[in-house]
């Protein structure tokens, strides 16, 4: 790293260190607010509906506008909030799809459909192994230590270092994060990364997002702090049945309100999966917009709340769905075949919305298709 590079770390992380800091001030924090959300568009070529996603290139400014550098794209977002009034904030969520793990690999090479209907529902063939909790492969951490290359290059020219880091719990998306952020901003100890309950991949069937315990987690990410009510054990993957799209953004949007709820920074990482970018670009109405393993894309997120503890009268009923059950076939394995059959699922679980994990979201009726809801925040 040269010196302007250097310096320009420094003072990047000077600003980390205050935010971190003063991550939690005196201030309105614990009211109880309900939040819509609004993807912000004219700053990243991702947000324009003639962007390919397939031939996107995030390696290139992170697809920020030629119109704007970093520096000037700061300015914007800071005179957005500046000029906003108490209820409406912006953050940018740069959001990082973890690298290639032994799942990835699996699942190119068995096809998608022999993947989902027989070989997620293991945990290897033999040779590989990929539950519980698939891991990264060499390509994988590459890519990660690749992303560390690319910010560090960015920065003498103004690029905003995230003021907080927050991770699913499984091991590829932890394990990305380091990668790439750990020379940048985590070995200096100013900020420790989050791991969220809520970021974790489609929870249930699949055997790679069958998530660790707690203790293992502890363990092997001493820095990493974990959420309030993060539980030992995973208490949410189930062998038979798998959440369904319109509950994942349901819970993306539960994160989404805990994240302006207690934290203050404007600039923010997640790491994730690709079935949780999905759900985030849902929640904020952004174009889908899908990515590569181990890339990142930026998001400006505009925020309009209502204040006060009584939710509104005119509560939101969003479409769930019924969840999947793994898919029936036949798939030959060497000289023998073994057939994969589900039982029809009939309701997905009400319990699901009611633990700890996201005492966010209230639910006032579910059925097997729709769930009417109330973000309610309380930080108390």
């Amino acid at each position: 790293m040269n010196f302007t590079a250097s310096i320009a770390l420094f003072l990047s992380l000077v600003s980390v260190a205050w935010a971190t800091t003063n991550r939690f001030p005196e201030s309105n924090w614990g009211t109880s607010r309900y939040g819509t959300f609004t993807s912000v568009s004219g700053f990243f070529l991702q947000s324009d509906s003639s962007t390919n996603a397939t031939s996107f290139d995030f390696n290139d400014n992170l697809g920020l506008k030629p119109n704007y550098t970093w520096n000037s794209f700061k300015n914007a977002i800071e005179e957005l909030n500046a000029n906003s009034n108490e209820t409406t904030s912006y953050k940018v969520i740069f959001f990082g799809r973890h690298g290639e793990g032994y799942h990835n690999v699996a699942e190119s090479y068995y096809g998608t459909p022999a993947w989902n209907c027989y070989w997620s529902l293991l945990t290897g063939n033999g040779t590989s192994t990929w539950g519980p909790d698939a891991g990264l492969t060499p390509k994988g951490v590459f890519q990660a230590q690749n992303n560390s290359d690319l910010i560090k290059s960015l920065l003498p020219y103004g690029f905003p270092l995230p003021q907080n880091f927050y991770s699913s719990p499984m091991t590829r998306a932890a394990d990305t994060l380091t990668y790439t952020w750990n020379d940048i901003a985590l070995k200096t100890g100013f900020v420790s990364p989050i791991f969220k309950e809520s970021l974790r991949e489609t929870i249930g069937l699949h055997r790679c997002d069958e998530r660790r315990s707690k203790t293992y987690l502890k363990e092997r990410y001493p820095d990493f702090q974990f959420e309030n009510g993060f539980v030992e054990d995973d208490l949410l993957w189930t062998k038979d049945t798998q959440e369904p799209d319109g509950a994942k953004v349901l819970r993306l949007t539960s994160f989404l309100n805990d994240l302006w709820a207690s934290d203050p920074s404007t600039y923010v990482s997640v790491t994730a999966h690709s079935g949780v970018g999905s759900a985030l670009l849902s929640a904020v109405g952004h174009r889908s917009f899908s990515l590569s393993t181990g890339a990142i894309i930026p998001i400006v997120v505009r925020r309009d709340s209502i204040l006060g503890f009584v939710p509104p009268s005119n509560a939101t009923t969003v479409s769930v769905g019924t969840s999947a059950t793994a898919p029936s076939c036949t798939v030959s394995i060497g000289s023998l075949a073994s057939s994969k059959t589900a039982s029809l699922y009939s309701q997905f679980s009400k319990d699901y919305y009611q633990t700890e994990s996201y005492s966010v979201l209230t639910v006032t009726s579910i059925s097997t298709t729709t769930a009417t809801v109330t973000a309610a925040i309380s930080t108390n």
